[in-house]
């Protein structure tokens, strides 16, 4: 460059054209960074609109992937609601299963003998004096329940057994009832029907109101599955909710507590087991 300058000004010395030379080395140094400038402004805008389509299609990712989620939440619902009808619908095959099925409490162990079947086919209808009848109680099987047998010999056992005809369940279950406590060999015995477990705990949970209900005099009945009839001021009142029975029944105790108090009785059991 400063050959150049000397080049130049051996050639001239004019004062005019040294300055309109050095004007257009200047103006040729900026459009060359001018070029710079705006090849990378093109580079940006480029860029920018290369990150634009991947903002629009990530955004509409995200769209599509909220649209699946709340199909999925939808078909989540569907499927537990599903699940919850199939398991209501298990529990009720199982108990379907079970509706010609006994079990026999207070058998002394080993009373059974070998063949549990022709011993029940002989001794429930003397046990339970049961009338005549043309048609002899058959069963189909039975066995002691699946628990560790004791060496105490006096200690009762359970028994399971199913009958060949429902009505002959019916039966027996009547018979028991009307003759209220039954004693066998001087012990108590219990005869009640059999259920699945689930189906156990749901009508077992129901045992404090129906204490209450004895303790209020109020008459009860706990139906199949899982539904206590309360016959209250003359009105047959249905609950499937234990809450629901609860909160009935306290209501009754609270009419009772307000008699005077030598009309009163004490109440057999805690209030905690049947206030919510």
């Amino acid at each position: 460059f400063k050959r150049e300058v000397l080049e130049t000004s051996e050639k001239t010395t004019n004062p005019m054209e040294l300055m309109l030379w050095d004007i257009k080395q200047s103006n040729s140094h900026i459009e060359e960074k001018l070029i710079k400038v705006t090849t990378t402004i093109s580079n940006m805008d480029q860029k920018m609109e290369t990150f634009t389509k991947r903002i629009d299609e990530v955004e509409r990712w995200g769209g599509d992937a909220e649209d699946s989620i709340q199909n999925v939440d939808t078909s989540i619902q569907d499927l537990q609601t599903k699940v919850v009808w199939l398991q209501e619908k298990a529990d009720d095959l199982e108990n379907c299963s079970h509706q010609c099925n006994l079990r026999l409490v207070g058998l002394p162990e080993g009373e059974k003998g070998k063949d549990p079947v022709a011993f029940l086919e002989d001794w429930l209808p003397s046990f339970l004096n049961l009338p005549d009848q043309e048609n002899k109680i058959e069963i189909e099987r039975a066995h002691q329940t699946f628990a560790p047998r004791s060496s105490d010999a006096n200690k009762p056992c359970m028994i399971l057994f199913k009958l060949l005809r429902f009505r002959d369940k019916e039966l027996l279950l009547r018979q028991a009832q009307s003759l209220g406590s039954l004693t066998y060999k001087n012990k108590p015995s219990y005869l009640f029907p059999d259920m699945g477990a689930k189906l156990f705990e749901k009508r077992k949970s129901f045992n404090g109101v129906k204490r209450l209900c004895k303790y209020l005099d109020i008459p009860f009945a706990l139906l199949y599955p899982s539904r206590l009839r309360v016959d209250f001021q003359g009105k047959h009142l249905f609950f499937s909710s234990l809450l629901d029975a609860k909160n009935h029944l306290k209501m009754a105790s609270y009419l009772e507590s307000s008699l005077p108090p030598q009309e009163q009785q004490p109440c057999p059991f805690s209030r905690s087991e049947w206030q919510p």
